[in-house]
């Protein structure tokens, strides 16, 4: 409620819940890991989850803490217990970055992992993009998919049977994306709106990319 004081520290860490009844009942939460970041208020940046055809559970996700801010994978194989975050994209601070994780389902045990997301840590932010070809065990080297110099957010990924992946986001030049910024509300105030933005500011651009399984890489083409 607007002037009271939280009944306890506001801790951003995400958890994860499960259903095996098609959501009549759930289990309790799992913390996917406890990054400790403390922000009372709304960040705007949730996680984004896929489970694989063996049932093993893929997170990706932003925590602004300071020191260790920005973006980290971690999977559980059996939806209780998740395994040491991998850190994808992370510096001593970072602005909010809007994270997706999409699986390739193919033959092979292991699932291709592409997590995409609007890279915070830079001065204007970038779609970077990292691919994994055993199931999220290692990672390949960044790779910027959107042009530098234009301020890129709110990535989508659709990957397929056959390694084709699809990238879509948000573009804006500095200009428009620098007095958007000015514009946006502090976000601790419960009363706060996100304004929208005016017509004409953004558009989308898409991209397609093919994947390298022995680079663990993703080429924009």
């Amino acid at each position: 409620l607007p002037g009271r004081a939280p009944a306890r520290a506001a801790v951003r860490d995400i958890v994860v819940a499960r259903s095996t009844d098609r959501g009549a009942t759930w289990s309790a939460p799992v913390r996917v890991h406890a990054d400790g970041w403390v922000f009372d208020g709304c960040p705007h940046a949730g996680p984004s989850l896929q489970v694989d055809d063996a049932g093993r559970v893929h997170v990706a996700w932003w925590t602004g803490r300071e020191g260790a801010a920005g973006v980290y994978y971690a999977r559980s194989d059996d939806g209780r217990r998740f395994g040491p975050p991998v850190a994808l994209g992370t510096a001593a601070f970072s602005r909010p970055a809007h994270v997706q994780l999409a699986l390739g389902r193919d033959a092979r045990s292991l699932p291709t992992v592409v997590v995409a997301w609007d890279d915070g840590t830079r001065r204007v932010p970038q779609i970077v993009l990292r691919a994994s070809g055993d199931g999220g065990r290692r990672f390949g080297a960044p790779v910027a998919v959107s042009e530098a110099g234009r301020s890129a957010a709110f990535p989508v990924l659709a990957l397929d049977r056959r390694g084709a992946l699809l990238v879509a986001w948000a573009e804006q030049s500095p200009r428009v994306a620098a007095e958007a910024a000015r514009r946006r509300p502090d976000m601790r105030d419960p009363s706060a709106r996100m304004p929208l933005a005016r017509v004409g500011e953004s558009h989308v651009v898409v991209r397609r990319g093919t994947e390298y399984y022995d680079r663990r890489v993703i080429a924009a083409e």
